[in-house]
């Protein structure tokens, strides 16, 4: 058993599941020749040995191939080394198992995992093998056999299907292992931050190293942490935090947007997170999931920018073209009134004043219509915060 699940776990797949089948298949006849040769009389000169259930139990789990390897191995030392009158039988007995034992795996594979049906059905035949053999030797065998065929049922048929149960233990073992092993590289390749909390106490049970990143923690120091550690201490936030637990409890499912969150050392910053409540085996569970919402918050920023850019672009050009009309007319009339002015200085100094002042309004429309970013002018108490259109359409 032991040895078994060494190679189970270190030889899984590829070319190493060869190597593995090869292994077991020699191991597994050593074995046998070990039961062979340590036989127990169980009457006068009458022996009985469980050689074919190592045969059978490899060749159930492991396949064929593993299957004729561990026979060859018994029929090797029955040929070249034991020899005798039952040599022939013996071969085609354990033959025969090796052949069942792969039959029966084909039938488990298709049903997924080895049952009780299939064990106790190999041991069965394995019994049947034994009897074939037996038989093979004519009267005197059948005779030999009527004395120990209850010896042979029950360690063929009980044994073998008694430590099929222990040797699909292993194999479980070792898929479960591999599922674990599967899931938590799964995990940790997710872009996004994720957590499976308990409901209740808010321990975090499982986490991935999104989460470790986005934290500044390692995964061990956040297992069994409450999550509630990582909230900011202020009222406003906790209240945020806590609706969003009551809403997960109530519907199944919750998502917040720029939430604030606390990681290593006690750096705020702006998480969008889903939460959902899942249950299994009767029991719940939380699976969270947050991402920095930084990146998100800065394209919807360069998005409003856009947006705004866009409505002010819209209103400038409509306005200079607009204000370009009536403006042209008026400087137009003040040039022409002040050809017919007599000389008088203050009179004229009015003028030069407006004409000076409509190249000003010129020189803003102009401006308008060059507006590249959105620029606001300084703010002041009871006055709204307003376009500079001079830092707006600077080149610079």
């Amino acid at each position: 058993m032991l040895f078994y699940s060494a190679t189970v776990r270190r030889l899984r797949d590829g070319r190493r599941r060869k190597i593995r089948n090869s292994l077991n298949g020699l191991a597994f006849g050593g074995l046998a020749v070990g039961l062979a040769i340590a036989r127990i009389e169980v009457a006068p000169d009458v022996y009985f040995d469980a050689r074919n259930v190592p045969v059978a139990l490899i060749a159930l789990f492991e396949g064929p191939t593993a299957g004729l390897l561990a026979a060859g191995v018994v029929a090797i030392y029955r040929w070249w080394w034991l020899g005798g009158t039952g040599t022939i039988p013996g071969v085609v007995s354990v033959l025969v198992v090796a052949g069942a034992g792969g039959l029966v795996h084909w039938w488990a594979t298709r049903h997924g995992r080895v049952g009780t049906s299939h064990a106790f059905a190999l041991g069965v035949a394995t019994f049947l093998a034994t009897l074939l053999g037996y038989a093979m030797l004519g009267g005197a065998g059948l005779d030999k056999f009527a004395s120990t065929w209850p010896h042979f049922l029950i360690a063929y048929v009980g044994g073998i299907g008694l430590l099929a149960q222990l040797f699909q233990d292993v194999v479980e073992r070792e898929q479960l292992y591999t599922a674990q092993r599967r899931f938590r590289a799964l995990l940790d390749e997710a872009s996004e931050a994720i957590r499976i909390v308990e409901p209740e106490t808010r321990r975090i049970l499982e986490t991935n190293r999104a989460d470790s990143a986005l934290s500044g923690m390692s995964r061990e120091s956040l297992l069994g942490r409450d999550g509630r550690d990582f909230w900011p201490a202020d009222a406003d936030s906790r209240t945020r935090w806590e609706a969003l637990l009551a809403e997960t409890a109530t519907v199944g499912v919750a998502s917040g947007f720029g939430l604030p969150y606390r990681g290593a050392g006690g750096a705020i910053r702006s998480i969008d997170i889903t939460l959902r409540r899942v249950e299994h085996d009767g029991r719940a569970y939380e699976i969270v999931m947050f991402r920095d919402a930084g990146p998100r918050e800065a394209l919807d920023a360069a998005r409003r920018e856009v947006l705004d850019l866009r409505a002010i672009t819209l209103v400038a050009n409509a306005a200079a073209h607009e204000i370009n009309n009536p403006l042209t007319v008026i400087v137009g009339s003040i040039e022409l009134l002040q050809r017919r002015l007599s000389g008088d200085p203050s009179e004229s100094k009015w003028i030069d004043r407006a004409i000076e002042s409509a190249q000003r309004i010129r020189e803003i429309i102009a401006r308008m219509t060059r507006i590249t970013r959105v620029e606001a002018s300084g703010t002041f108490p009871g006055v709204p915060a307003m376009l500079d259109i001079r830092r707006s359409s600077d080149d610079h």
